[in-house]
């Protein structure tokens, strides 16, 4: 994202789709089974989620040194979770069933940026960015629990919420190489939260860098492959309207996802795409692109779910 300036009044607008794929559940840099995380005295663990983004974006260069740039997701996520076995009155809450699935779906935070020229040197460029992410997601979502009273509608944990209510601070850094045929880059990102948001709870700040290589086949389509780090804090604060220890046994506590130590963690991830620009017809500059990521290596704060992969697909056009 943002890793190219655009000429003097030109104009972009882009669409990518995005999903990712949670599965195992992490203690950190360790998998560990539901078991082991009730037996760490939780009634409810997370078994896996899927989160599916549908990315609008447009940007403007009012000039050959400023690039602006407006993105809006909407976003699609489920969790799946499993009962602690010897908690019958949670499971007879929920009808005798073992596990239960939760759904949010929804518009997620606007993010407003402006990419900023710093040097241009025919083949070595690099720009800055700085940007903000504007509370226009939901963290009010509810879906049915189980708990007291049966399956009822219930506030749902940060990580099915749909933005961070909070105002985030959103600067990059990007250096790009090209040549004739290759190019190489990195950039460096980061989001700051600022404040705590109306349920009482602050995401953790995030810290991530990618570098890349790509080679150019033709001059409509080209590969790329690079490496991914993502750092991320945890939740500082108390997710208001969760409960937190059930009612039926008050010394265990409810979901991992209700507790803060358990948000965050860093991971190494390889990256590996594909550029096709159609090259003559009616929809001549018209580009696709492709982005898989994969994990190598990961350590999560607590206990939480860690990533399968993730897949971009995205669609641009310029003029």
């Amino acid at each position: 994202m943002g890793d190219h300036l655009h000429g003097a009044s030109d104009w972009m607008i882009s669409y990518r789709y995005m999903y990712m794929s949670m599965g195992d559940l992490y203690a950190g840099s360790s998998t560990v089974s539901p078991g082991q995380v009730f037996g760490a005295n939780y009634t409810v663990a997370p078994t896996d989620m899927s989160m599916e983004m549908h990315m609008l974006g447009v940007m403007y260069a009012p000039t050959d040194r400023i690039t602006l740039m407006a993105m809006l997701p909407y976003l699609d996520m489920e969790m799946d979770h499993l009962i602690f076995p010897g908690a019958a009155p949670l499971i007879g809450f929920n009808g005798g069933r073992p596990g239960f699935t939760t759904e949010s779906s929804g518009i997620g935070d606007l993010k407003l940026s402006a990419l900023i020229g710093i040097l241009d040197q025919g083949r070595d460029k690099l720009h800055g960015g700085l940007g903000i992410s504007i509370p226009t997601g939901s963290i009010g979502e509810k879906d049915l629990v189980p708990g007291p009273g049966g399956l009822l509608p219930r506030q749902l944990p940060a990580p099915m919420q749909l933005g961070s209510g909070t105002l985030d601070i959103l600067p990059s850094l990007t250096w790009v190489h090209s040549a004739e045929k290759w190019s190489v880059g990195a950039q460096m990102r980061g989001v700051i939260r600022t404040g705590s948001n109306h349920h009482n709870y602050r995401l953790g700040d995030q810290l991530g860098f990618d570098t890349w290589a790509s080679w150019a086949v033709c001059n409509w389509l080209s590969f790329s492959a690079g490496l991914g780090y993502l750092w991320e804090d945890q939740l500082s604060g108390t997710q208001t309207d969760l409960l937190f220890n059930p009612p039926f046994a008050p010394a265990r506590r409810t979901v991992t996802t209700a507790f803060g130590e358990n948000f965050g963690g860093q991971r190494i991830e390889t990256i590996v795409g594909a550029n096709f620009i159609v090259p003559c017809g009616p929809l001549e500059g018209h580009r696709l692109a492709i982005d898989c990521r994969l994990p190598l290596w990961q350590e999560r704060n607590g206990v939480s779910l860690g990533v399968d992969y993730s897949l971009t697909v995205g669609w641009q056009y310029a003029f």
